[in-house]
């Protein structure tokens, strides 16, 4: 008996074209919305999430899932020091972990 390779099914590949990429960014929040509206959360509570993430990704100017624990760090901590209302950093800060999860889930699925 000989031993072979083996490699997953699903690869975890980048986007091959810049339209792959536009595509993913479309059907990741989506996804993000269907997964949240399954688990029985509001409408506003999803809406809210959802611009959040947005807010977020208009800063930061790429991909959430791009976002690295430095890039956090000077949003949250300088960007949205006095800028906002605290109920704006908390509800991003709350939004951001559960999107990272559901992408964590996401190739589970």
């Amino acid at each position: 008996m000989a031993l072979g390779v083996v490699r997953a099914l699903r690869e975890h590949r980048a986007p091959d074209s810049e339209e792959d990429l536009a595509a993913l960014e479309t059907d990741i929040p989506t996804g993000f919305v269907l997964a949240r509206a399954s688990a029985g959360l509001t409408d506003s509570t999803i809406r809210n999430d959802v611009n959040h993430l947005e807010l977020i990704r208009d800063w930061f100017g790429r991909p959430l899932w791009q976002l690295q624990p430095e890039d956090a760090d000077v949003y949250f901590g300088k960007v949205l020091q006095d800028a906002r209302p605290s109920s704006t950093r908390t509800g991003q800060a709350t939004a951001l972990p559960v999107f990272f999860r559901f992408l964590e889930l996401r190739p589970q699925s």
